[in-house]
């Protein structure tokens, strides 16, 4: 049987020979990155690459040829994968992989990579050719679309839940209510004010996740007071964690009359991811530290810092993307700083992250979180 790869080459040769130039036409024109690498010299060398791969990695080719083709590689491309890119050089074998590379500038980009071993009529390796695709917004689209499914998916789910929590919180709420006149005891009473407070705030944050469901928000007309409702929150949040955690505050010299425009459910679940998020970086071992202050007539701060790990500079702007999580722990969604960042957001507010305390071995930072908020009190300091 005829080999008809033979008699590809010879109709591609026939070709070349009548009309030079096309094969540097078809090279050159070509969108994707072409680069071959000579297997004669040591450490297999680009010998040529086309203008889409200076264009797409920054790289003139004067600075490419006669390098590996590892200069693109970086400190997060994965081993792996270039183990698999070297076992296939070593069997002469063609691979199709993605890979993590890296611009000139430092720009990363996923490149869809096929390396194929180009083999003379002798069947003698004689170099290595390289197709290459900056796959990067391919992927960021597939992401962002599985991200919008994931939350429509969640927001269905999330209403009908909420439906049933509310049925089931709202006697909870009613018989503590009722009997709680009737308890002589203060340090008990005060132990069942709190937890008709949880209910109330677990009931009312099921009906926020309704509203949100069928694409509502909240009443423009709500507010929450300040440093009231803080100081309410933050008796509840240390509840929820460990004794070990320090939360220090210093609401001093405030007006009691500060209010936000959101209601207090909300606002309290903004904290409570924020709070709980900063103790589980300090794996619950550490120290948050909350303050408010006005920063012009219409608007104040509320800062919360911890003396944790603090969060790289690369990973502050992830953190509020659905489903990304740092925690290691598997209760963890990944879904907590976005719902506060939008909640926040919704009001004509904004989350800053910097750094916060500084660690115990004083080498470093830990994280703060501050809530610059819309004030619509008249009052003044």
């Amino acid at each position: 049987m005829p080999d008809s790869s033979n008699d590809g080459y010879a109709a591609l040769g026939h070709l070349i020979k009548g009309a030079p130039d096309l094969l540097k036409s078809i090279l050159e024109g070509s969108p994707d990155t072409i680069s071959v690498s000579d297997v004669s010299q040591p450490d297999l060398p680009l010998t040529y690459v086309n203008p889409a791969f200076t264009k797409t990695t920054g790289y003139a080719s004067d600075e490419a040829l006669g390098r590996n083709c590892r200069f693109l590689q970086g400190e997060s491309t994965n081993r792996d994968d270039v183990a698999r890119i070297r076992k296939a050089i070593e069997d002469q074998k063609p691979i199709d992989i993605i890979v993590l590379n890296y611009k000139k500038d430092g720009e990363p980009f996923l490149n869809a990579l096929r390396m194929a071993p180009i083999f003379d009529k002798s069947g003698r390796l004689s170099a290595y050719l390289g197709i290459q695709r900056d796959i990067t917004q391919e992927r960021l689209r597939e992401e962002k679309e599985k991200t919008q499914n994931r939350l429509e998916t969640l927001g269905t789910a999330s209403g009908a839940l909420a439906h049933q929590l509310n049925n089931l919180l709202h006697p909870i709420e009613s018989l503590i209510s009722l009997h709680l006149p009737d308890i002589p005891d203060p340090a008990i009473r005060a132990d069942l004010d709190m937890a008709r407070y949880s209910a109330h705030q677990a009931a009312d944050l099921s009906n926020n996740l309704l509203g949100l469901s069928r694409g509502e928000f909240q009443n423009s007309s709500e507010s929450t007071h300040l440093p009231d409702a803080l100081i309410r929150t933050i008796s509840l949040v240390q509840l929820m964690l460990p004794a070990t955690v320090s939360i220090q505050t210093d609401f001093r010299n405030l007006p009691a009359d500060l209010a936000i425009p959101i209601n207090e459910t909300l606002f309290a679940q903004v904290l409570i991811n924020i709070i709980t998020n900063a103790s589980q970086a300090t794996k619950h071992l550490g120290i948050i530290r909350i303050e408010i202050r006005k920063i012009e007539s219409t608007r104040l701060q509320i800062s919360i810092s911890d003396n944790g790990p603090g969060v790289e500079k690369a990973d502050r702007d992830k953190i509020f993307k659905p489903f990304y999580s740092r925690s290691l722990s598997k209760n963890s969604s990944g879904l907590g700083l976005p719902v506060a960042l939008q909640i926040i957001n919704n009001i004509g507010g904004i989350i800053h992250l910097s750094e916060g305390l500084i660690q115990p071995d004083g080498r470093g930072y830990g994280c703060m979180f501050t809530l610059d908020l819309p004030n619509v009190t008249q009052g003044s300091f």
